[in-house]
């Protein structure tokens, strides 16, 4: 997957223009993205630090859903929030997908996390193996596994089972027209903004007290060259 990535060490807690900052990737991608970008207003207020921020997917594809602007925030207490910003609106057909496929993923990220964790170590007074240990690490991992593809399909059938809402939500302190889904506290709301879309998701208290705004996205270029000595 295609990424413009901030360099490390830079994140919301400095402020935005910190996040602007530190962008490194391809201006001209970043332009053809133009528009606006969806993002929390002051996320300190709300106990959140910027934790990331990546422009996603294919400038060529079909898919209206494949060409994102993410942000991502961490809270002090570890609970994720993202604001992606859709490159263009997406079908009122499709609205019911985009929202359940973005709280399932939302709720499958620690499950992604778990699988991806290294296998652990044989306890030090196991008899070694002809094999090296390799069985027995194969072993762990296959029922990993296994327990991962449980934990998702049951959480996909969750989410697929919740009741879709209608209703608003604020952005640039109007409220717009929504549609969401809640599962296991957790939240993801599809909204119109301006020409294009914003996907908000996570911990539900959380997603309905932030600010969400919209900002240009020269303004993460106009930063850059700022902090390169540009005009």
């Amino acid at each position: 997957m295609d990424e413009i990535e901030q360099q490390p060490g830079a994140t919301g807690g400095a402020g935005h223009d910190a996040g602007r900052r530190a962008w490194n990737g391809d201006d001209a991608r970043l332009a053809r993205f133009s528009g606006l970008l969806g993002e929390v207003h002051d996320p300190l207020t709300w106990g959140l630090d910027l934790e990331d921020e990546s422009l996603t997917g294919h400038t060529d594809s079909e898919d209206p859903t494949c060409e994102r602007f993410v942000r991502a925030y961490r809270s002090f207490t570890g609970e994720a929030l993202e604001v992606e910003t859709l490159r263009t609106r997406v079908p009122d057909d499709d609205v019911e997908d985009v929202v359940r496929a973005a709280c399932s993923g939302a709720l499958a990220a620690p499950l992604h996390a778990d699988i991806a964790a290294p296998v652990e170590a044989a306890p030090a007074d196991e008899p070694d193996k002809a094999d090296g240990g390799a069985a027995h690490e194969g072993s762990d991992f296959a029922d990993s596994f296994q327990d991962y593809r449980s934990a998702m399909r049951a959480l996909v059938a969750e989410v697929d089972e919740a009741p879709l809402a209608t209703g608003t939500f604020s952005v640039d302190g109007d409220d717009a027209d929504c549609v969401r889904v809640t599962a296991r506290e957790t939240t993801a709301v599809y909204v119109a903004a301006a020409d294009r879309a914003l996907v908000v998701t996570g911990p539900a208290d959380l997603v309905d007290r932030v600010e969400v705004v919209t900002r240009p996205v020269d303004a993460l270029l106009s930063g850059r060259r700022r902090a390169d000595g540009g005009a």
